[in-house]
Order: structure tokens, then sequence, then C-alpha cells
């Protein structure tokens, strides 16, 4: 077996069944990985990065049992460190360019102690009541995850209006608006 097999499996193996496109990831110690591609940001001095996603094994327990539970862990690399796979559809993938706004974003809010609340808040691309992570999110991507449970429109900008999907703050049903035609004059 030669010092390549030893060194780079990822590039070898199959992709891995992921919730998104996969790159092969050059670590600062010449392994390679798989990741999902989050989404993409053009810096200020012209360079690409790639937010990621992996999943490591992590310790948990049932009833006293112990269990392997999977950890997410999201990391940035530059796109130089980032080798796409043929077939990985990275048309779908939210991209940001420095300067430029995106259309929607998705915070993942931080509860302190007893505060509760959505996992996800869609914002309007502009809003200013961001507090935590977000990601820029396509059009499609926002009304995915404003028909998740866990999810919940910016009770600030309101982005379940123009997105017309039909929920409120709370995550419940209401109908759609209905549009009048006004006369003219």
């Amino acid at each position: 077996m030669s010092d390549d097999d030893q060194v780079q499996p990822a590039r070898r193996a199959a992709p891995p069944r992921a919730d998104g496109p996969l790159v092969v990831v050059t670590l600062p110690d010449g392994q390679h990985l798989f990741a999902v591609v989050t989404s993409r940001r053009k810096e200020p001095d012209g360079t690409w990065w790639y937010d990621l996603q992996i999943h490591l094994p992590s310790q948990g327990s049932e009833r006293g049992r112990l269990l392997v539970l999977p950890a997410t862990v999201d990391f940035r690399a530059p796109a130089a460190l980032c080798e796409p796979i043929d077939g990985q559809p990275y048309d779908q993938v939210p991209t940001e360019r420095y300067g430029v706004t995106p259309a929607w974003k998705v915070e993942e809010p931080v509860y302190v102690g007893a505060q509760q609340g959505p996992a996800r808040v869609v914002h309007r691309g502009d809003c200013r009541a961001v507090r935590d992570p977000a990601r820029p999110a396509t059009t499609e991507h926002a009304r995915a995850v404003l028909g998740r449970e866990d999810a919940a429109p910016c009770p600030t900008c309101r982005p379940d209006r123009p997105l017309r999907t039909g929920f409120t703050a709370l995550g419940s049903t209401v109908p759609a608006p209905v549009e009048h035609d006004r006369p003219a004059g």
C-alpha cells in the first residue's frame, strides 16, 4: 500500500450520504475528510471561504445505557483547501459576497439558562434584529425553514409576509392574505 493510499482515503472512497453538497477538505496535517458545504462567502480580499459541517461521534446516555450520538461541528475553511466532488449540487449552496446583502438569513439563536425559543429564526437579509449566528439563505431554503415546527419568522422584519408562507410567529397556520382588486381611479 502506498503512502498516498494511507493518507487520502476520503479522495478514493465514494461520498457518504449527506444533507447537503460535499467537498473533500484538506486538513493542516495533510489528512482529507468529507464535509457538507452549508454556505460560501467571498471576503473583502477576494478569497472564497466555505462554511462546513461534519458529524463526530459523541457520548450520550438513555436509561443508564451509553450511546454513540452524532455531534455537529461547524467550521470555516478557504476554498483552496476544499476539493469539489463531481455530481454534488453546489448551485443550492447559499452564497454571500462581501458588501452584498443576501435576500434572507437564517439565525440559529443561542439560549442561556431557562430561555427557550425557536431553533431557527428567518430574517430578511437587511434585518438588524439578528443577534446570534446567521447564514445567508435562498428563497427556497427560507421557505423550507419556515415550514419547520422548530422555526419562526422574525417578529421585527416579518419575512413570512413576502415569502407568503401563511405561518405566524408562533408557528400556527393562518389563512393566506386575500388580495382585493381596487377600482382604478
